[in-house]
């Protein structure tokens, strides 16, 4: 079988605004449950009186991939309608670029979804192909 860039996004919105950092603590706390993450750390940012909290590693999983990275936040918009934002950059196998964009959806849901409700509040989850994330349009 071939191998394909398969990557994936995940989505979340909360019950309530997030403490952005005992939140991040939590996401890596499940994270770190998972034998195929590696290299977990988490920051804390601020910007323009903005602030949130970044989780990055790699997932070391046969097929490869590249790197890891999450963001939590407490603000919602239109853009970014989201307190919880997981970008996988992942390789697939598959017969086709869709049956390997299927199998890493599918890991995604089965492994890191779970985790992750488990040990937050989360009012909506979506994973997502990056064709699939909002974008916005431009003039």
């Amino acid at each position: 079988m071939a191998k394909f860039r398969a990557d994936h996004y995940l989505i979340a919105e909360f019950e309530t605004t997030p403490d952005t950092k005992k939140v991040g603590e939590n996401v890596l706390a499940a994270l770190k449950e998972l034998s195929e993450m590696k290299d977990l750390a988490i920051v804390s940012k601020r910007m323009e009186g903005k602030s949130w909290s970044e989780i990055v590693g790699r997932i070391d999983i046969p097929a490869g991939s590249k790197a890891f990275w999450a963001m939590i936040k407490k603000e919602l918009s239109e853009r970014e309608p989201y307190h919880l934002f997981i970008r996988f950059d992942m390789n697939a196998e598959g017969a086709n670029i869709d049956e390997a964009r299927s199998a890493v959806k599918s890991w995604i849901e089965t492994n890191i979804v779970p985790k992750i409700k488990a040990k937050t509040s989360i009012k909506s989850l979506k994973v997502l192909q990056p064709n699939e994330v909002y974008m916005p349009k431009l003039d």
